[in-house]
């Protein structure tokens, strides 16, 4: 069997490394093709020659994410010129629906809603779609609702990354960081305001001044908001700007080191519905404290808060530092969750996912 595969594979984001992971558990079982996709807006004409280039293999499978066809502009949006170009079994994973008001359109809240519904009626809902992937309960529930029969939506959690050995020492990075005799909260991956970390800022003002936050990332490429300056401000805000360190992008070396020299790995989220960046800290054993929105209420191996409070932060993360066997805990049920969700899993309900396309 050969799969033409849809998705970022030279970008730097999360998409990108899930599919580079997910196409390695796929090559064992099914050749792959891949067909690229990136965060440039481009004419019609681009989106469906690649559309047409997924007719090359048995069955077309498509990572989907706004970005990747130009966003929810119905002016630039590529993908009803993609979608109308496919004429195999498509599959599409689905990673983020928009249904939110944002005022980003300047339109009434209720009129942006009826918008966006429309919209990804229009994109998910597409004839040439015969199956729907997501790691995301609430995205499944939100593709029911729009009107995908539940039969044909798989849900499945977001899967983990087993870390490649030998590990990384982080010695060198917590050197160049300065951050020798400290205690290190950090929040893994691309920035994003809805990860919390202004909750977190809060929190950190609470805390021993030899605590201190590290934003292990940088800006995402599709991401114009100026989110590191937000956070540099919203830093000074909470009186706390000596105690933030913003790397900027890691590659994967320097993210595994990152990783290692957490004390704890901080996921104070605001809205979610599933994280690859909590996933790759729960693989390497980290304790970690989150809060209680989309995946993450059904984990049992993090330490939850209720979303957007500051107070119940500091005091989880103060149990979690000052209580070694919590900690510890913490770090044994992690290593039993990543055993248990690996992307080689992934793979084989994935191309059990292809054969029954093809039925």
């Amino acid at each position: 069997m050969q799969v033409n595969f849809l998705t970022s594979w030279d970008e730097r984001c999360g998409i990108a490394e899930y599919s580079r992971l997910l196409v390695e558990a796929l090559r064992p079982r099914v050749e792959v093709e891949l067909v690229p996709a990136t965060f440039r807006a481009s004419p019609k004409t681009v989106y469906r020659a690649m559309g047409t280039a997924l007719n090359g293999g048995d069955v077309a499978h498509v990572q989907h994410s706004y970005a990747f066809f130009g966003g929810m502009h119905p002016w630039r949006c590529g993908w009803p010129a993609l979608a109308g170009a496919v004429r195999r079994p498509l599959l599409v994973t689905v990673h983020e629906l928009d249904l939110r008001p944002t005022g980003a359109y300047h339109l009434p809240p209720a009129l942006e809603i009826a918008y966006k519904r429309q919209f990804n009626r229009a994109v998910f809902l597409h004839p040439a779609v015969r199956h729907w992937f997501t790691h995301s309960e609430a995205l499944r529930d939100a593709l029911i609702d729009l009107g995908a029969p539940s039969a044909r939506v798989t849900y499945r959690p977001i899967p983990v990354a087993l870390p490649r050995q030998p590990l990384p020492d982080p010695a060198p990075l917590r050197h160049r960081l300065r951050l020798e005799g400290k205690r290190v909260l950090v929040i893994l991956g691309f920035l994003a305001r809805r990860k919390g970390y202004d909750v977190a800022l809060q929190a950190l003002r609470n805390l021993p001044p030899d605590v201190v936050l590290v934003a292990a990332g940088g800006e995402h490429a599709a991401d114009r908001s100026g989110t590191a300056a937000w956070l540099r401000a919203e830093a000074e805000r909470a009186g706390v700007a000596d105690r933030l360190l913003i790397t900027g992008y890691l590659d994967e070396s320097a993210l595994e080191q990152a990783t290692r020299l957490a004390d704890v790995v901080v996921a104070p989220f605001r809205e979610m519905s599933a994280s690859a960046s909590l996933s790759f800290a729960l693989a390497r054993g980290k304790a970690v404290v989150a809060s209680a929105v989309g995946e993450n209420r059904s984990l049992d191996c993090v330490r939850l808060v209720p979303p957007g409070e500051p107070d119940a932060l500091t005091q989880a993360l103060q149990e979690v530092l000052q209580q070694p066997r919590l900690r510890a805990e913490l770090e044994a049920r992690a290593l039993a969750y990543a055993s248990q969700h690996s992307y080689l899993a992934l793979g084989e309900e994935t191309r059990a996912l292809y054969d029954q396309l093809l039925k």
